[in-house]
């Protein structure tokens, strides 16, 4: 395979593997679904290009300077590269086939080294393959039957690959465990007994909840107690926290419905976190949420949004707001 073309190829795949792993968390999942198949698709595909194609232009790369005795930064950043990309794929098969679970790294997910792996390297690809695209232009032609034949065969492989690995996955795992997210099963109807894990690095602030107040902002401001909360009509949703962590837990959470706060012509929703994270929503997408006080029959612990939390059903867990502070309608 030319190397300018491996180079955009492997560049063009790993931007599609970050797009679809971003947008498979920012959208609702029954939405979201193929793009979890197409995110395992690419990456299959891109562990081909490396161990078939790239492989071959590093090791005569190496071979042209070791003959010129010409070494510089760029085999160290190339390392860096290199081992970035196999440890990045190597985690997605690893948690694919179950030899890594959310809680192997004393706590910490694997699943969020490789999220973190995949877009620190997309701009690392991005400015290899700029920086060598002149240099690459001496190699074979990259519009070519022999290119063409090679890029079909490696669709070909990526779609095998696309029902191959969930059919893999299934062998090593029980029914149920897995979602189609990928995310592993942690506790279901336990109250505060699921993980805590925090992705974004916040703390867990301290409230007290004699003091503390949710503001209302907008199209209607107001100002809400904990008390005026927990004395209006409330909510039981059984639903599913399916955390961008890679685990999921389905507990009932009992709050005030969203639906009887907001105004009825607001649009548009942000919901913000004392911490100062925030997540938008169209109004409508907040007809099933709730401002959850409960989980189970247990007021929220802390770690797990005290005093108050939205869940919101069909929604990746990190925007399930965490001690709402404020919710702006517009």
């Amino acid at each position: 395979m030319p190397r300018r073309l491996t180079n955009d190829l492997l560049l063009a795949l790993v931007l599609a593997l970050v797009l679809s792993g971003v947008f498979g968390w920012a959208l609702p999942v029954e939405i979201a679904q193929p793009l979890y198949d197409l995110h395992r698709a690419l990456g299959a595909a891109v562990l081909i290009v490396l161990v078939v194609w790239k492989q071959a232009v590093i090791r005569a790369s190496l071979a042209r300077r070791l003959r010129r005795k010409t070494f510089d930064r760029s085999l160290i950043w190339g390392a860096v590269g290199v081992i970035g990309l196999i440890a990045g794929v190597a985690l997605g098969v690893a948690w694919t086939l179950n030899l890594i679970t959310f809680d192997t790294l004393w706590g910490y997910s694997p699943l969020n080294i490789h999220v973190f792996l995949g877009i620190g390297l997309l701009a690392f690809v991005g400015v290899h393959a700029w920086v060598r695209r002149k240099s690459n232009k001496a190699s074979a032609a990259v519009v070519s039957r022999r290119a063409a034949l090679r890029l079909g065969g490696l669709g070909v492989v990526a779609l095998a690959s696309w029902q191959f690995v969930p059919r893999l996955a299934s062998l090593v795992t029980l029914p149920g465990v897995r979602r189609e997210t990928g995310s592993k099963f942690a506790a279901a109807l336990s109250g505060n007994a699921y993980p805590a894990e925090i992705w974004l690095f916040d703390r867990v602030p301290t409230i007290d909840p004699s003091t503390w107040q949710l503001q209302l902002t907008g199209l209607a401001p107001r100002t809400l107690t904990l008390a005026d909360l927990q004395g209006a009509p409330q909510q039981q949703v059984q639903a599913v926290l399916d955390c961008t962590g890679g685990w999921w837990t389905e507990q009932v959470w009992r709050g005030m419905p969203m639906s009887a706060l907001l105004p009825a012509n607001a649009s548009r929703v942000t919901v913000e976190s004392t911490t100062g994270h925030h997540i938008e929503f169209n109004a409508q997408d907040l007809n099933q949420a709730i401002l959850a006080t409960h989980v189970g029959d247990e007021p929220l612990s802390p770690a797990h949004g005290f005093p108050v939390r939205l869940a919101v059903p069909g929604r990746r867990g990190y925007q399930w707001v965490k001690w709402v502070a404020r919710i702006d309608a517009t």
